[in-house]
Parts: C-alpha cells; sequence; structure tokens
C-alpha cells in the first residue's frame, strides 16, 4: 500500500480520540455500474457491493478515497493470498500400495460416519477424509 501525505495525515487524523467512524458504501446498481453514497443502498435501488468505515469528519470525496485505498489494499491481499504454485506429485514405486491405503482409509471414514457419533468426532471423522481425499487428489490416484 502506498503512503501519501494526504493518508497520513488521515491516519493520524482517524486515530484521534476525537473522531468518530462512520460507513460509506459501495453500491452496484442493478444495471451494473457501482458508486458510493453515505445511504444505505437499498435508498438507491441498489445492491451493497462493499462498506468502508472512514472518519465521519471528512468530506464525503475524502471518505471516498480512503474507502478506495481500503478497497484496494484487500484486493491486493487476496490477490497475494490466492497465488500460490500448483505441484503436483511425480508417481513413485510407492504410489498404488498409497493410492490403496488411502481408498481404504476413505472407505472407513465414510463407514464411521454413518454410525452415531458426537458432532466433535463427525467433525474429526470429516477433516480426516478430507485430508486422505486431498492427497488422493495430489497423488492423481
Amino acid at each position: 500500500m502506498r503512503f501519501t501525505p494526504f493518508l497520513a495525515a488521515i491516519m493520524v487524523c482517524g486515530f484521534s480520540t476525537s473522531a468518530q467512524a462512520g460507513s460509506i458504501y459501495l453500491c452496484k446498481a442493478y444495471s451494473g455500474g457501482t458508486f458510493w453514497a453515505q445511504q444505505h443502498c437499498s435508498q438507491h435501488s441498489a445492491l451493497i457491493e462493499r462498506i468502508a468505515n472512514v472518519p465521519d469528519s471528512l468530506p464525503f470525496s475524502q471518505q471516498v478515497e480512503i474507502a478506495r485505498q481500503q478497497q484496494n489494499a484487500a484486493a491486493e491481499a487476496s490477490r497475494a493470498s490466492t497465488t500460490t504454485t500448483q505441484t503436483y506429485t511425480q508417481p513413485g514405486p510407492d504410489q498404488p500400495t498409497e493410492c490403496k491405503a488411502l481408498k481404504a482409509n476413505v472407505a472407513h471414514y465414510d463407514a464411521m460416519a454413518r454410525q452415531p457419533q458426537s458432532g466433535q468426532m463427525q467433525d474429526w471423522i470429516s477433516a480426516q477424509r478430507k485430508t486422505a481425499r486431498d492427497r488422493q487428489f495430489s497423488l492423481r490416484c
């Protein structure tokens, strides 16, 4: 995120104890366009796309600028967290054996899940089954 003198001044003002936080809304019109509003989007016959918390004491144009910077920072963080490299396991001599074992484990977890269990136990079974299925997928069983 790039800090401008304007943003630095806003942050100093925004974190003082006297500043009140307000909300502005990024609305999406039914026709597809987006716009910022101080009132709830339903009052403009639109859908809420995003809600931004901004200092109440600033003019609307500065509130919108802060909200856009928050939106860009959130989008950048989202891109950074979803950018991963896909790695595939190369088939090895033990792959058929591991695939058979994983298939048996999944069948066992399925049988366990069909029995009366506590909610906590069902969650554990589900997590174990997911781990086994993920490994099957990565091995391309």
